[in-house]
């Protein structure tokens, strides 16, 4: 009977916490059919949302799905079309919310300027990212490689988030960058004060440059872990935690550099207690060697298979 009663409230809040977020991007959706200047929107809120947790997700919704990335103003601040001085101020909170366009200190700037308005403790949070362009940080020529993101603190305990890269009509990857884990932000977000890691162990550069670069459609999809390379006296295994859906399959190569690649051909999948194997011989495999994760969705019922490219990159 105990055990019945822990599995409805389990499903209770379950169903409570789907339905608060459902609402949430409903009150988002709602603002779509007002005209609400900056003031009007933070009282819409106000008189809607009861909770610092709502009011960050309502506020990060909100920003994903009404500022878009100012591409073409970054592109003529490198050319030097525009001062640097007119860049910043074009990222004002005020002027990137009436023109609906920033890059991402407007987009960090905005939702920092939200939060203060209720008295929510919310950080810029400066630094660097890597993506599939760019797998090692150097600080001093890494310029195109700036970001900025927030962290914010809620019931006495900090959260990261990253409003521009949530900006997406899909909602698996608007959710993925609210409240990242910090194990996971650190694969991609590099912050100039180590203390916004908010790891127990910070890593230094070094740490980070030599770290395994993945995708966050890694995890959107279903998978769990990061992949390890393990080995045997014959054969190297590349070992991660089962994809529930089994349509993903992986495919794995190898480079001298981080440039070019070529399949490795005798990969074989094994699977086993709740992980999958890809094993291949250590003959001919360089000591050092640089890897790359490719992934494959199966749609068995239409025929059709779709391919994500450049999402898992480690060297040994």
């Amino acid at each position: 009977m105990m055990r019945q009663f822990a599995s409805i409230l389990l499903l209770l809040c379950f169903n409570h916490l789907f339905s608060q977020n459902d609402s949430i991007k409903s009150l988002v959706t709602a603002t779509n059919k007002k005209n609400f200047d900056i003031e009007e929107l933070v009282d819409f809120a106000g008189d809607n949302l009861d909770s610092e947790l709502s009011l960050a997700r309502f506020f990060y919704l909100w920003i994903g799905n009404n500022i878009i990335y100012d591409y073409q103003l970054l592109e003529e601040l490198e050319e030097g079309v525009i001062s640097n001085e007119d860049f910043w101020a074009s990222q004002n909170v005020y002027s990137v919310y009436e023109n609906r366009k920033g890059v991402c200190a407007g987009y960090a700037q905005l939702f920092k300027w939200f939060m203060n308005k209720f008295n929510i403790e919310t950080a810029v949070i400066s630094g660097h990212i890597r993506d599939e362009r760019n797998h090692y940080v150097e600080i001093e020529s890494d310029d195109k490689f700036r970001h900025a993101w927030n962290a914010v603190k809620l019931d006495q305990k900090w959260i990261l988030l990253d409003a521009t890269w949530g900006t997406s009509g899909d909602s698996s990857v608007s959710d993925f960058y609210f409240n990242i884990k910090p194990e996971l932000a650190i694969i991609t977000h590099f912050p100039e004060n180590d203390k916004w890691q908010l790891l127990e162990r910070p890593l230094s550069l070094q740490d980070f440059n030599n770290s395994k670069f993945i995708k966050p459609i890694w995890f959107q999809i279903g998978f769990k872990n990061i992949p390890e390379l393990k080995q045997d006296d014959e054969y190297y295994y590349l070992v991660y935690e089962s994809n529930p859906n089994n349509n993903w399959s992986v495919t794995l190569m190898i480079g001298d550099d981080n440039a070019t690649y070529e399949w490795i051909s005798d990969v074989t999948s094994i699977n086993q207690d709740g992980f999958t194997y890809l094993r291949f011989k250590k003959s001919g495999i360089p000591e050092k060697a640089y890897y790359k994760l490719d992934l494959k969705y199966n749609d068995q019922e239409n025929g059709t298979s779709t391919f994500i490219f450049n999402v898992f990159y480690f060297k040994t």
